[in-house]
């Protein structure tokens, strides 16, 4: 799927891995258990922010005032 088509650009690319990177390193460190737990559940994490960054951008956008 074409990013353009969600109406997303570049700029929303790049504040999309920030996001999920921060994300997932927080909750990697900040997490108890052993090692490996702790990288699964930052990167599970990781993509749930990811995909609530792209429906929330997407939803921006679409619905945005004109004046915006």
């Amino acid at each position: 799927m074409d990013v353009s088509t969600l109406g997303l650009d570049v700029a929303d690319g790049r504040n999309l891995l920030v996001v999920a990177g921060i994300v997932t390193a927080v909750v990697t460190v900040t997490a108890e258990g052993p090692i490996g737990a702790r990288i699964v559940a930052g990167a599970i994490v990781g993509a749930v922010a990811a995909l609530v960054f792209v429906v929330s951008t997407v939803l921006i956008n679409r619905y945005k005032p004109d004046h915006w």
